[in-house]
């Protein structure tokens, strides 16, 4: 717990603008105020750290890496207003960061209040996994995913919470120094990963094993490792964490793989919240691949050989009219025509060859078959007038015996 410096009058205004009122919260490197930003007339939530040591250096890393969170900007993540020091007591300058007041409860208190329903949780877990996804990108790590700094939001009436992760205050930009002292365990002890409480090379799996964590105690609404620091530690080394047996393979699976002892074997935040995402398709299993859908056989239709006249047009011949025909008195149109006409009549000659020759056969058999006495011995042919007709009337005389 951070107690306040008897100097120290809450009454003030820090920086110059933020008045302070009742505390909101405690832990063990920061208090967190409800204040006044007296300059924009809007309430604010004021985060004091803990006394510093006055070293210049230090401070000015310090303030410049929070200035850094400060840019970010997401729908899960509260937003960070402003960044400054306290400075009223030279011995003990103290960081401030003043963020977004978000109205609502956190997390932890949710789950004292009664088991998280499955399509619930992920909503809530795809939220943090797309905050967490965000700031994986930019290089900053959060190492401090737990229950109590997860705040629960409802943006309209009826649709569920939505989760807004809070608490950057000692998020580590990823290959740099701490914002606390070195070679501090930082986090709370039973949200740690395992590289965590080895004091191993930090990285985004880190996060994903302490979300691991949170989603498994939302089911069970009890913590995986409770106990004192050494204890929780210790456990999560010789362990994997106990998964509820009727609980969804799907689910059991993405936890499992979340809270993996090697940090390779841990999904991406993004893989995460993919796989939350589909979960709401079915709050007890994620959606599994379509069914391949079987070819369907038609019945067959008999084939019916289209009729044949004069003025019916081949299908070898083009359906836009040939060049001069809209200039009927053109002279070139005239000579461009003569040549279209004479492969019409070819094409129409060599078309209807065929599909006469097999209705005098099919004529002939169905006679044959009918009346085999039958005294006709000249096929009677379909009338056809025009140029085509006068073709079947040469046909049928050559063939006449």
């Amino acid at each position: 717990m951070v107690a306040e410096p008897p100097s120290y009058s809450r009454t003030e205004v820090l920086g110059g603008r933020y008045r302070l009122g009742e505390v909101i919260g405690r832990g063990g490197m920061s208090s967190v105020y409800c204040a006044r930003d007296e300059n924009l007339g809007r309430d604010v939530a004021l985060k004091l750290f803990a006394p510093q040591a006055p070293d210049a250096d230090e401070l000015k890393r310090q303030e410049a890496e929070i200035t850094l969170l400060a840019t970010l900007n997401h729908p899960s993540l509260v937003t960070l207003f402003d960044v400054g020091v306290d400075t009223r007591v030279p011995a003990e300058p103290r960081p401030f960061l003043t963020m977004e007041l978000v109205e609502g409860q956190d997390l932890r208190s949710r789950i004292r209040h009664s088991q998280v329903p499955l399509d619930e949780l992920a909503v809530i877990g795809a939220g943090i996994a797309d905050a967490l996804a965000y700031v994986h990108g930019l290089g900053i790590l959060h190492r401090d995913i737990k229950p109590g700094n997860i705040l629960l939001v409802q943006t309209r009436p009826g649709e569920p919470l939505r989760a807004k992760v809070a608490d950057f205050g000692i998020a580590r930009i990823a290959d740099a120094t701490r914002l606390t002292a070195t070679g501090a365990m930082v986090g709370t002890a039973a949200y740690l990963s395992p590289e965590q409480a080895m004091g191993s090379p930090l990285s985004p799996a880190t996060d994903i094993y302490s979300l691991g964590l949170v989603l498994l105690e939302c089911i069970k609404q009890t913590m995986e490792f409770p106990g004192s620091a050494v204890e929780s530690a210790v456990a999560r080394l010789h362990r994997a964490p106990t998964i509820p047996a009727d609980l969804p393979a799907e689910w059991a699976d993405l936890i499992r793989s979340m809270t993996a002892i090697e940090p390779l074997e841990r999904p991406t935040a993004a893989d995460i919240e993919t796989a939350l995402r589909q979960a709401l398709v079915s709050p007890t299993s994620t959606p599994g691949e379509l069914a391949p859908e079987t070819t369907r056989v038609l019945p067959a239709m008999p084939f019916r050989a289209p009729a044949v006249t004069a003025e019916s047009p081949s299908p070898d011949l083009p359906s836009r009219p040939a060049p001069g025909a809209d200039r009927p008195n053109s002279p070139s149109g005239a000579r461009r025509q003569r040549p279209v006409r004479a492969r019409r009549k070819v094409r129409l000659w060599a078309v209807a060859v065929p599909v006469v020759l097999a209705l005098a056969a099919g004529t002939a058999a169905l006679t044959a078959g009918q009346a085999p006495e039958s005294t006709a011995d000249v096929v009677p042919y379909p009338a056809v007038s025009g140029t085509l007709g006068d073709h079947l009337q040469e046909l049928q005389k050559s063939v006449e015996p």
